[in-house]
C-alpha cells in the first residue's frame, strides 16, 4: 500500500498536532508518589492548555501569504468605490432632493354673522330671502352643508335649522365630487298650488322659484323650486317647514 505524503511543514516548522493536545486533556497515567490522583489531573490539564494557547499564538503569529494580502487590498479598495459612488445623484449633487411644496389645505369660511330680519318683513319677502341663502353653496368655500342651512338661519325656525344642518340635502354629494358652486339669482315666491294648505293667519305656503347660476366644469343655470311654510312667530314671519329637500 502506498504511504500518505507527509505535508510540507513550511517555513514555520511542522503544524500542531491537534490530536495530540486533545488527547493531552484526558492523559490519566499515573502520578508520582506522595500526589493525589485528583490533583495531578488539574496539573496535567493545566498544561494542556498552556501547550494548545502556545500553539494557537503560533498560528496566529504566522506571516500571511503574500496572495491573501493583496485579495483582501483589492477587496477594501471595491468596498471604499461602492461607498463613494453608490449615494451619488446625477450631476454629482449628493444633497437630498427638495421636496415638492404642497398645496395649502383650503379651510371652511367662518361663519357670518346672523342678520337681524325686521318684524314687520312680510311672509313672501322672508321665503325668498331664505331660498336664496339656502340654495347658494360652494363646497370649497363652506366644507359642509351646514354653511348655508347656517346663512339661511335668520329667515327660519330653529327647528328647521337644526333639521336641515343635521341631514344632508339631495345632491349635495353630487356638488362636492363635481366641485360645483350655486349661486342664486332671480328669486320670485307666488302662493302654492291647491294640493298645500290655504293661508291663515298664522300660517301661509308659498312656491319659490330661484334661478341657479352652476359654475364647475362648465357654467350653466337651472330653475330649482322650493314649497315653503312661513309660520308668524313672536319674531316676525320665519319658514317653518320646506318640502323638496
Amino acid at each position: 500500500m502506498a504511504q500518505r505524503p507527509t505535508p510540507d511543514p513550511g517555513p514555520d516548522g511542522p503544524a500542531p498536532d491537534w490530536r495530540a493536545l486533545l488527547a493531552a486533556l484526558d492523559v490519566d497515567d499515573e502520578p508520582p508518589p506522595g500526589t493525589s490522583r485528583r490533583r495531578w489531573r488539574r496539573t496535567r490539564r493545566r498544561a494542556a492548555r498552556r501547550e494548545r494557547a502556545d500553539a494557537v499564538a503560533a498560528v496566529r503569529n504566522r506571516p500571511m501569504h503574500p496572495a491573501a494580502v493583496l485579495l483582501v487590498l483589492v477587496l477594501v479598495l471595491i468596498l471604499g468605490t461602492v461607498a463613494r459612488c453608490g449615494g451619488k445623484t446625477t450631476g454629482g449633487d449628493d444633497r437630498p432632493p427638495a421636496a415638492a411644496p404642497s398645496s395649502p389645505a383650503v379651510a371652511p369660511a367662518p361663519p357670518a354673522p346672523l342678520l337681524s330680519v325686521p318684524a314687520d318683513t312680510g311672509p313672501n319677502d322672508v321665503a325668498e330671502a331664505w331660498v336664496r341663502a339656502y340654495l347658494s353653496r360652494d363646497p370649497l368655500t363652506d366644507g359642509t352643508h351646514q354653511a348655508s342651512a347656517r346663512r339661511a338661519a335668520p329667515w327660519a325656525t330653529d327647528d328647521l335649522t337644526r333639521n336641515l344642518t343635521e341631514e344632508q340635502p339631495p345632491g349635495w354629494g353630487r356638488q362636492v365630487s363635481r366641485g360645483e358652486a350655486t349661486k342664486a339669482g332671480a328669486v320670485t315666491a307666488r302662493p302654492a298650488g291647491p294640493d298645500l294648505p290655504p293661508d291663515n293667519a298664522a300660517q301661509v305656503w308659498r312656491a319659490v322659484a330661484a334661478t341657479l347660476t352652476v359654475t364647475g366644469y362648465e357654467t350653466t343655470q337651472r330653475t330649482d323650486t322650493l314649497n315653503v311654510e312661513i309660520t308668524r312667530t313672536t319674531s316676525g314671519w320665519r319658514v317653518s317647514r320646506v318640502l323638496g329637500v
